[in-house]
């Protein structure tokens, strides 16, 4: 599971240099006067490379402590990541109105991509607890 996370974010990194020349090709100020909307489309743009980073940093995490529950977690993590990337693509290209409220995609590809950082963070902070408590006996 870690290599396609690998491989999820090198891929979303290929898409975030392909919507980058996008970006200079066809948004440039003179084309879009409506400053919101641009800035609407670079972020989501942002996000595309944010969850790319992630995913491949997360190649080198490994959440299996060695507990059944753990692989769950992992597989929760992972699943996570990759997901938000799909969803932060689809809100490159058809989550941008010009009107910053209801951008429901956005919000789901970051609240998505930051459930999967919690699992990580929640899954050590558990397993060093366990071995504070093991070690103290």
């Amino acid at each position: 599971m870690r290599k396609y996370n690998l491989y999820f974010g090198l891929i979303l990194f290929v898409i975030f240099i392909i919507s980058g020349y996008y970006l200079k090709e066809y948004f440039k100020p003179q084309n879009i006067n409506n400053l919101t909307l641009r800035m609407e489309i670079r972020a989501n743009h942002i996000y595309i490379i944010f969850i790319s980073l992630l995913n491949i940093i997360s190649y080198k995490s490994e959440l299996s402590q060695g507990k059944n529950w753990t692989i769950y977690l992992e597989y929760a993590f992972r699943m996570l990541l990759m997901f938000s990337g799909l969803v932060a693509i689809y809100s490159f290209l058809f989550d941008h109105n010009g009107d910053l409220i209801g951008r429901k995609s956005t919000l789901l590809s970051v609240v998505l991509s930051l459930s999967s950082i919690v699992i990580f963070l929640a899954n050590e902070l558990i397993y060093k607890i366990e071995k504070t408590k093991t070690t103290n006996r």
